[in-house]
């Protein structure tokens, strides 16, 4: 009589009543990385500080009273070769009140997005910015007196770190990310809508001229970002294994 050899079964997947012994793969991301928490929790701070010493240099002459209008953005300036101020002009703020409040914001956003590659969160920052600019460009403010500061790139950052809440696995999370992106984008259209900045009775005249349109195209580059990030990197459910 032929010998066959005994074998459990488990559901539909057959299971070795004596299996070898298997080597446990370290833990990878959704991306298909090692996971590597220390490495990317010292590369976001190296990045935070990068951006703090931008950000000082840039706002320098706030120490006399005078504001970097050399850096903001100027459609003519511009036109007529000075293309750095494409880059620049996020990082300028015409008073420390409005470099504290935009600067604070950025570096607690971009801080939360830690589990993130570098390059995922230089193109989330590069995103914001530009839906920032190319919605403020739909004011004629921007044209007269320039435009600068952070808080569009901080909605976008803002409405990110909402979806990545929603993407959690915590049923907590996933509500306040909710709650948090209806807040972001309710907040956005509501002042590109009426082109009044949401409690701007708080910014004491230390702002120069809000341009409200630039939260909101903040905000749709955040999503975009999002979107494509989600495509990229779909979130593993929580108790599946990673690959």
């Amino acid at each position: 009589m032929p010998i066959t050899r005994t074998t459990q079964f488990a559901g539909s997947v057959p299971t070795e009543r004596q299996s070898p012994t298997r080597r446990v793969e370290p833990a990878r991301d959704s991306a298909g990385s090692e996971s590597g928490a220390p490495r990317k929790g010292a590369s976001v701070r190296i990045e935070l500080l990068l951006f703090a010493v931008i950000l000082a240099l840039v706002n320098a002459p706030l120490f006399h009273g005078a504001w970097s209008a050399q850096f903001a953005f100027f459609p003519k300036r511009v036109a007529q070769g000075q293309w750095w101020r494409v880059v620049t002009h996020p990082f300028v703020h015409v008073s420390w009140y409005h470099l504290l409040l935009d600067g604070a914001a950025f570096f607690m956003l971009y801080a939360e997005l830690r589990d993130w590659s570098s390059r995922r969160r230089l193109v989330a920052v590069a995103a914001s910015a530009l839906g920032s600019l190319l919605a403020a460009l739909t004011s004629s403010v921007v044209y007269s007196k320039g435009y600068g500061g952070l808080s569009g790139v901080a909605h976008g950052l803002m409405a990110i770190s909402a979806v990545e809440m929603i993407r959690s696995g915590a049923q907590w999370e996933r509500r306040a990310g909710w709650c948090a992106l209806v807040v972001v984008v309710a907040k956005a259209a509501f002042e590109a809508a009426t082109g009044d900045v949401a409690l701007a009775f708080l910014h004491f005249g230390l702002m120069g001229v809000p341009v409200a349109a630039c939260h909101a195209g903040g905000v749709i580059g955040g999503l975009a970002v999002s979107w494509w990030s989600c495509a990229k990197w779909p979130r593993v459910p929580a108790g599946r294994p990673r690959l």
